[in-house]
């Protein structure tokens, strides 16, 4: 088999069932991977020729996914977390996406796969970065609340707690409350990783501690759908907007 026919058919593997036959001239082809990135889209690469073989590149996918998940501007972190990836593939980083050039037939497969992978983990290190940032800060403001609401209490955070299972669950703010009783507090997002987290942690200490308040706290009710919204009213005593009233908070210290 000829080295066009070879990459052609490698194409054609990587493609959907029922994708049309294609061939690799002088205009690059575009190859849908496996690779899935945040949001859900499936990483989308580009094969074409070069003069001492073939290029493979990630056309800035991850990157593409990023704005989608409202990642406008990138930092000297992304940019820096960026080049390791590169670094430890051994691939190309321009700022905005990952290549490799140079590539042989025989080595076409492994390109593929470390530039679709790079893409993936760029964007996930990315919108993780962020997420972690968000969760800091909304913490904070719920410990300041906590701290007006709740005066003279201690407010303990990130303290580990066992629930039934004998599963330890570390909670983002827990208050020691009258009684020999604790409130626990956990920030949330909408997104579902965050939701499951939250609902197994609560769930798990509900069944051990049914007394103890469970209080979800959410940068903005708004932002909620109900079915989600019901979903974490199912194991927390409420779920709260940080910047909506929470007066009712001071009978928990009567």
């Amino acid at each position: 088999m000829g080295a066009q026919a070879a990459v052609t058919d490698f194409i054609q593997s990587l493609m959907f069932t029922g994708a049309p036959a294609l061939e690799l001239g002088a205009d690059p082809v575009r190859v849908e991977t496996t690779t899935l990135l945040p949001g859900g889209a499936l990483a989308t690469l580009s094969v074409r020729r070069a003069p001492d073989g073939y290029q493979v590149s990630d056309d800035g996918a991850g990157r593409s996914s990023m704005l989608a998940l409202g990642v406008q501007d990138l930092t000297r972190g992304d940019a820096r977390r960026a080049n390791d990836i590169a670094t430890a593939r051994g691939i190309s980083f321009d700022g905005q996406g990952f290549s490799i050039v140079g590539v042989s037939i025989d080595q076409l497969t492994a390109a593929i796969a470390y530039v679709a992978d790079a893409s993936r983990a760029w964007a996930v290190a990315a919108i993780d970065a962020r997420s972690a940032r968000h969760h800091v800060d909304l913490t904070d403001r719920a410990k300041a609340r906590l701290q007006a609401s709740l005066p003279g209490l201690q407010i303990d955070a990130d303290r580990e707690l066992v629930g039934i299972s004998t599963k330890r669950h570390r909670f983002d703010l827990v208050v020691a409350l009258p009684g020999d009783r604790l409130a626990l507090f956990e920030t949330i997002t909408p997104a579902p990783a965050s939701m499951a987290a939250a609902h197994m942690k609560f769930f798990d200490l509900m069944q051990a501690h049914v007394d103890w308040p469970r209080e979800a706290v959410v940068e903005s009710l708004a932002d909620w759908a109900s079915e989600d919204l019901a979903v974490m009213q199912q194991v927390s005593s409420h779920v709260r907007g940080v910047e909506s009233q929470w007066s009712d908070l001071q009978a928990l210290a009567a």
